[in-house]
């Protein structure tokens, strides 16, 4: 077993950068050509792909005359996916805005679904709080330039004045809001240690 995770992470790591330069197909020549099909397996696998990924795969190796072998991709894309279908990697993927495939045994379905949408809902509150950071440095700037005697585009000194005293307002609401997001994100923080 150690010693196909070491080949696997030497496949792994040539695949990898092949990937990168094989443009829309799933495999490149080369690729198809060196045919590990276990390392090729793992990484769909890791990456949470359905078993129809090998169906690409055999379009795309066709050009190289080379046909896929589907039980050693498969043998892959089981251990692949153990390491998918994990708590952590179900919430890390939500933090990056992602949804769990569905590829896990439906015994662990619901537990890795409510670590995703925690991991979701984090994202969600990290994006609220850099747009509310956003909003606030605009309206300080703004706020900073009125009072400065600027009269950015008023009419007069009245309308410039109540603009002023609203952005004013404004900023203390956008302060609230990052306040209470960021309480929002340390409680998750803390409720989701896996």
């Amino acid at each position: 077993m150690r010693r196909f995770i070491q080949r696997l992470s030497s496949s792994m790591a040539i695949i990898g950068s092949i990937s990168l330069l094989s443009g829309c197909a799933t495999l490149s020549k080369q690729e198809c050509l060196i045919g590990d099909w276990q390392a090729i397996g793992y990484n769909d696998g890791v990456a949470g792909y359905q078993s129809d990924r090998l169906a690409s795969h055999a379009k795309a190796c066709a050009k190289a005359s080379v046909a896929p072998d589907y039980q050693a991709w498969e043998r892959g894309r089981q251990l692949g996916l153990k390491q998918y279908c994990i708590t952590d990697n179900a919430y890390n993927l939500g933090r990056r805005g992602r949804k769990l495939n569905n590829v896990c045994p439906v015994a662990i379905v619901s537990t890795l679904q409510q670590a995703n949408q925690r991991g979701l809902e984090y994202y969600n509150l990290e994006n609220q709080l850099d747009s509310d950071k956003r909003l606030l440095e605009e309206y300080q700037e703004e706020f900073d330039k009125l009072e400065g005697g600027a009269m950015l585009g008023f009419a007069n000194e009245k309308e410039a004045r109540a603009r002023l005293l609203l952005l004013a307002d404004e900023r203390r609401q956008a302060k609230r809001r990052i306040d209470n997001t960021q309480r929002q994100l340390d409680s998750l923080n803390q409720m989701n240690r896996y």
